[in-house]
C-alpha cells in the first residue's frame, strides 16, 4: 500500500474507522475518500455501486456497522441482522467488482460459540450456538468472514478478516443504552462523580438536561444516585480489552504486510478450518475490576454495587482469545489498558463528552 494508493474507509465515524483514519494520515497516506451515511448510505445497493463505479479505491477498510450494546441488540434483532449484512454485502460486492487490491473487514469476537473453549481459536466459530445477547449481530459477522473467505477462494481476491477483541478507546460512543461495556461504565461512573460532588452544572450540561431535578431523574433511570451506582449484571463477566489504535495499527498492518493465505489454517487432511486472525490484547479484565479501575482514575468517591446473582445480563462469563495466529503476522500493541483508559478518559473531560442520553 503506497502513501498515495485511493484508500477507502467505510465507517469513518465509529470508534474503529474513526481511529483508521487518523493513523492513516499520522502515516502519512495522502489519498483518503469517505463519506458521512447521509452521503452514501452503505444499505443502498445501487448508491454503493454507484459509488466504487466512480472513485475505484484501490483498498477498503470495512470497519462500518450497526452497533449497540446488549440491550439494544435484545431489542432490535430484525434490524442488527438485516443492516449489517446489506450494508457489508453490498461493500464487499462493489469491491470484487471494481477490482480492490485488499479489503480489511472488521469482525468481532461474538462470532464464537457461547460454550466454545479458551482461548478461542479461530476454528472455533461455527462449533456451536451464539450468545442469546447478540446472536443477530453474530450471524452477520459471520456471514461477512465466510463471504470474503469465499470470494478469495472463488475469484483470488485478497480480503481479510479480523475478530477483534473488546476495543475501547477515545472516539467511542459513550450513550449509556447504546454502547460498549466499558464506555457505558464509564459514563455512569463520571455522572456518579458528578452527583456525589454536587457539581449540577456539569451534570446538567452532560446529559443536556434543562434543569437539576431533570438531571437526577434521568441519572436515577438508569441506577446513578449521589451515594452510588447499581451496576447491571455482576461484574464476574471477564474480557479483553484493546485500544481501538492498537487496532486501526494492526489493520494498516496486514493491509501493507498480510495476504489471505497467511491467514488460512487448515487440518491434517488440507481441509480449511480457518481463514481470519483474532485481534487481542491483555489477559481478560472482570467487568467488576474495570469499573473500580475507571472509578480509581477519576476519583470517584462513591460506591459502585453489582448484583449478587448471575443472570442473562452477564452473558458469557469469560471470553480470551488465542494469540497464537496474531503472533505470526509481526505485529505488537502498545497500549496497556490503563494507559488506554485514561486517554479516553482525558479526551471525554477536554471535548466535554456526553451530548444526552437517549431516553
Amino acid at each position: 500500500m503506497r502513501k498515495d494508493s485511493k484508500i477507502y474507509i467505510a465507517g469513518h465515524r465509529g470508534l474503529i474507522g474513526s481511529s483508521i483514519l487518523e493513523e492513516l494520515q499520522k502515516q502519512g497516506y495522502t489519498n483518503i475518500i469517505y463519506k458521512t451515511h447521509q452521503e452514501l448510505d452503505l444499505i443502498n445497493q445501487k448508491a454503493v455501486e454507484n459509488f466504487f463505479e466512480q472513485e475505484k479505491p484501490e483498498y477498503v477498510f470495512y470497519a462500518a456497522a450497526f452497533v449497540g450494546g446488549f440491550i439494544k441488540q435484545r431489542k432490535y434483532p430484525a434490524e442488527f441482522l438485516y443492516n449489517n449484512i446489506m450494508m457489508q454485502n453490498n461493500v464487499i460486492n462493489s469491491s470484487v467488482k471494481n477490482k480492490v487490491k485488499k479489503l480489511i473487514y472488521l469482525a468481532s469476537a461474538c462470532v464464537y460459540p457461547k460454550d466454545a473453549p479458551l482461548p478461542l481459536k479461530e476454528r472455533y466459530m461455527l462449533e456451536g450456538a451464539f450468545q442469546a445477547n447478540n446472536e443477530s449481530y453474530a450471524i452477520g459477522k459471520v456471514a461477512g468472514i465466510k463471504l470474503c473467505e469465499y470470494l478469495n477462494l472463488e475469484y483470488g481476491t485478497n480480503f481479510l478478516c479480523i475478530a477483534p477483541t473488546s476495543i475501547y478507546g477515545e472516539n467511542d460512543n459513550f450513550d449509556i443504552e447504546d454502547s460498549h461495556v466499558q464506555s457505558g461504565i464509564f459514563r455512569k461512573i463520571y455522572l456518579a462523580k458528578c452527583l456525589n460532588e454536587n457539581n449540577f452544572k456539569e451534570l446538567c450540561n452532560n446529559l443536556n438536561a434543562s434543569s437539576k431535578d431533570e438531571a437526577i431523574n434521568i441519572c436515577k433511570k438508569y441506577g446513578i444516585f449521589d451515594t452510588h451506582i447499581k451496576m447491571i449484571g455482576t461484574g464476574a463477566a471477564a474480557r479483553e480489552f484493546a485500544n481501538a489504535r492498537d487496532l486501526a495499527n494492526f489493520c494498516i498492518h496486514i493491509a501493507c504486510n498480510v495476504n489471505f493465505k497467511d491467514l488460512c489454517e487448515y487440518d491434517e487432511n488440507k481441509n480449511l478450518i480457518s481463514s481470519f486472525v483474532n485481534f487481542t490484547n491483555e489477559d481478560p479484565v472482570s467487568i467488576k475490576e474495570l469499573a473500580f479501575k475507571i472509578a480509581k482514575i477519576i476519583e470517584y468517591k462513591g460506591e459502585i454495587i453489582f448484583e449478587k446473582e448471575l443472570s442473562k445480563d452477564d452473558g458469557t462469563l469469560r471470553k480470551a482469545m488465542s494469540k497464537e495466529k496474531f503472533n505470526k503476522l509481526g505485529f505488537k500493541n502498545k497500549i496497556p489498558l490503563e494507559e488506554g483508559l485514561k486517554m479516553m478518559i482525558e479526551k471525554y473531560k477536554n471535548t466535554n463528552g456526553g451530548g444526552g442520553i437517549k431516553v
